[in-house]
């Protein structure tokens, strides 16, 4: 159950969390999106950016990451 109103309180609270990972795994992390980015042909703009770096740098895993995006671009207004 998503306890936040809006996505946005949602990534501002993750931001202010510690990274869940350390370098290594942020570059592996990083390295891994731009190959799906290349594969898929996913146009980046940065606000798409901003998000993957919730995941990149472990603020979330990928379940909750997986949830926020749900929450974000899924929600009827």
């Amino acid at each position: 159950m998503v306890k936040y109103t809006t996505a946005q309180i949602w990534k501002d609270e993750a931001m202010r969390r510690a990274n869940g990972v350390d370098e290594v795994e942020s570059e592996r992390r990083r390295d891994m999106v731009r190959q799906h980015q290349l594969q898929e042909g996913v146009e980046i703009n940065a606000e798409s950016l901003a998000d993957y770096e919730l995941y990149i740098l472990g603020k979330m895993d990928m379940d909750e990451y997986q949830q926020y995006l749900l929450f974000k671009h899924g929600r009827q207004t």
